[in-house]
C-alpha cells in the first residue's frame, strides 16, 4: 500500500463532519466534570438508553435520548448512523506508546517464556539499547512506514486520539529525528497525535562518563538538561516531556531537575515511574506535580497511601504486567480509594506490541479488579486529562470533537465477557466515520 496523506484517501465514509449518531442501546456519556474521576466518581459512565449524539462541523453539539436530540437536530441532509442494539462510547484515548522503533524484540520474550531472567537477555543483546542501536540504523522512509502501519492497527482498537513517545535515539540528532518524523506522521493518520520527549528513557550504554567521579548516568542527565532539553524546545514540536524514575537508571534527584528543566520551558512532564522495582517514581511524580506517572507496578502500598490524593494520573498498563512477567501489579484498587485517577493505556512499544486498547480494557478489569465503569472511564475521559486534552476528548459533551466508538454489544459491560471478540463497528473522529480498518485492510 503507498503512503500519503490518509485523511485524503478516502478510509472515511462521511467527509463532512456533521453527523447523527441515534438509537443506541446504550450510550455513555462519560461526562466532564471539569476534573477526572477518582474514588466513586470513576465507577460512572451515566449510560444514556435509546441514546443519541448529532455533531455538526466536527463538533458535538447535542446528547440525550434519540427523541430529544432529533427534535432540534434532525435533518435529511446529514448522514445517519444507525446504533440500534449497539454501545456507543467516546473515542477512546491512548495515552502511552512508544510507536516509532526499528528492529524486532520477538526472541528476547521467546527466551524470557523459556525461563531466561531480564538480565540474560541483557547480556545477550536484548532490552531497550537492542531497539535504541536499530532504531538509529534504520531510514527515516521504514521508520514512517512502520508508524503507518501501527496507526491503523491503533484507529482498529479504538483508538481516536494518541500520545506517541520519542526515547529510542537518546542523543541530541536521534531525538530531533524521532520528533520530526512523529511530527510529520500526522498525515499519515485521522488520530489527534500528541508528541511526547523521551530523552530520560534508559541511560544509553555508549554515553561518556567525562571523568571517574561522574556517572553515565549523572553525564547522561546533564547532557539532557543542558542539550538535549534546550534544543528540543527549540524545535517546537515536543507536548509534552517525558522522564524515567527508576533504580538504575534515573533517581529521583535526577528527574526532578529535568522537569523543573522542562516546566521552565513550559513542556508538562510526565514520569516513567516503578516499572521494575520500587523507586519513589509515584512521589516523585506527585511532588513535581507531572500530569501523570505510569507504570506504577511496583509503588508500594505505603508510598500511595503516603502521597494520598494526587493531581497526577496514574495511568496503568496491564499488557506490560503480563508481557515483562512481573511479580506484582499495579494497585489499582488502592489508588482508586486514595481518590487518584487512574488511565489504562497499552504501553504500545518495541518490546509490546498491543495495538488494540478495546482488548487492553478487557484485560485490565480483571488483571486490577477494576469494574468495567471504572475501565471505560479510564480509557477515556481520565486518559484525555493525562494528556491536557479534556477539553477537546475523553467524553460525550456539547462543544467537544465528534469522536467515538460503535460496538456490537447492548451495553459497555458486554464489551468485558467477550475479551478479543470483534465487537467493533466503526470509528468516528471529528464527526468523519471510519469504517472498521482491520476488515477494510482484508477486503482491498
Amino acid at each position: 500500500m503507498a503512503h500519503g496523506d490518509r485523511r485524503d484517501r478516502g478510509d472515511a465514509v462521511t467527509a463532512s463532519g456533521d453527523l447523527n449518531v441515534v438509537g443506541a442501546a446504550a450510550l455513555a456519556r462519560v461526562r466532564d466534570r471539569g476534573r477526572p474521576r477518582s474514588g466513586a466518581f470513576q465507577n460512572e459512565m451515566d449510560v444514556i438508553a435509546d441514546g443519541a449524539v448529532a455533531i455538526r462541523d466536527g463538533l458535538i453539539v447535542a446528547v440525550g435520548t434519540s427523541e430529544e436530540v432529533l427534535a432540534e437536530w434532525d435533518d435529511p441532509a446529514v448522514a445517519r448512523l444507525d446504533a440500534a442494539g449497539c454501545t456507543v462510547l467516546p473515542g477512546l484515548v491512548e495515552c502511552h506508546s512508544h510507536p516509532l522503533f526499528g528492529g524486532e524484540r520477538h526472541e528476547e520474550y521467546a527466551d524470557r517464556l523459556g525461563g531466561a531472567s531480564l538480565a540474560e537477555v541483557a547480556a545477550r543483546g536484548g532490552g531497550i539499547w537492542s531497539s535504541v542501536v536499530a532504531t538509529r540504523t534504520t531510514s527515516d522512509d521504514d521508520l514512517s512506514a512502520r508508524l503507518d502501519t501501527a496507526y491503523q492497527r491503533i484507529l482498529a482498537g479504538g483508538v481516536t486520539t494518541l500520545e506517541v513517545k520519542s526515547g529510542y535515539g537518546l542523543t541530541v540528532d536521534e531525538e530531533l529525528r524521532e520528533l520530526r518524523l512523529l511530527e510529520e506522521s500526522r498525515r499519515l493518520t485521522p488520530l489527534e497525535l500528541v508528541i511526547t520527549f523521551l530523552g530520560a528513557h534508559v541511560v544509553p550504554q555508549d554515553i561518556a562518563s567525562g571523568n571517574g567521579d561522574v556517572s553515565a548516568g549523572e553525564a547522561y542527565t546533564e547532557l539532557i538538561a543542558t542539550e538535549m532539553l534546550p534544543a528540543v524546545v527549540a524545535q517546537g514540536i515536543a507536548q509534552f516531556h517525558d522522564v524515567t524514575v527508576e533504580d538504575g537508571l534515573f533517581t529521583p534527584a535526577q528527574a526532578r531537575r529535568l522537569v523543573h528543566v522542562g516546566q521552565a520551558a513550559e513542556l508538562p512532564a510526565r514520569i516513567h515511574a516503578d516499572a521494575w522495582r520500587p523507586s519513589r517514581g509515584w512521589a516523585t511524580a506527585a511532588e513535581v506535580h507531572a500530569v501523570s506517572a505510569e507504570h506504577l507496578t511496583y509503588t508500594p502500598d505505603e508510598e500511595i497511601r503516603e502521597v494520598g490524593v494526587s493531581e497526577s494520573v496514574a495511568v496503568l498498563l496491564p499488557v506490560a504486567e503480563l508481557i515483562y512477567m512481573t511479580d506484582r501489579r499495579a494497585n489499582a484498587r488502592l489508588f482508586i480509594e486514595n481518590d487518584v485517577p487512574v488511565a489504562i493505556a497499552t504501553d504500545y512499544c518495541s518490546s509490546i506490541h498491543a495495538t488494540s486498547l478495546l482488548q487492553t480494557m478487557s484485560l485490565a478489569a480483571p488483571w486490577f479488579r477494576m469494574t468495567p465503569a471504572e475501565v471505560v472511564v479510564g480509557a477515556t475521559l481520565n486518559a484525555a486529562y493525562s494528556l491536557n486534552l479534556a477539553h477537546r476528548c475523553g467524553s460525550l459533551d456539547v462543544g467537544k470533537r465528534g469522536d467515538l466508538i460503535v460496538l456490537n454489544c447492548p451495553h459497555p459491560n458486554e464489551m468485558f465477557l467477550a475479551p478479543g471478540a470483534p465487537l467493533l463497528s466503526g470509528v468516528v473522529i471529528g464527526g468523519k466515520q471510519f469504517p472498521n480498518q482491520e476488515k477494510t485492510e482484508e477486503s482491498v
